[in-house]
């Protein structure tokens, strides 16, 4: 299930925004963490990379920036942002003439605890 299936089962089932659910401090919420997981262990291993990069980040950041912390050649980076892009995972904030990178903030919280 695509980030924003994601989203939609939070505001159907659990009745809440992202940002309320966050505040709960918690993921055990049965098929919701379950469809973040499917989606988390299907990304490629380039993937996962700029992923725990990107949730490293306490803001969004340059896509130089994201270069600089990982050992993918300027093709593969690309690649695997427009994927992380496609899957709806990542954000793209645009600050002046600059498009910063982010995670959604449901993976975001998802993948800081895979990274525990």
């Amino acid at each position: 299930m695509p980030a924003a299936g994601v989203a939609a089962a939070l505001r159907d089932e659990v009745k809440c925004s992202i940002s309320q659910f966050l505040s709960y401090n918690t993921l055990l919420l049965g098929d919701l963490e379950s469809l973040l997981q499917q989606h988390f262990h299907r990304l490629s291993d380039s993937e996962k990379q700029v992923i725990f990069c990107l949730t490293n980040q306490g803001e969004p950041i340059e896509l130089s920036k994201i270069a600089t912390h990982l050992e993918l050649s300027p093709p593969v980076l690309l690649q695997t942002i427009e994927s992380l892009g496609r899957r709806l995972l990542i954000e793209k904030v645009k600050q002046g003439e600059q498009t910063l990178f982010t995670l959604k903030p449901v993976f975001r919280e998802y993948s800081n605890r895979q990274g525990d």
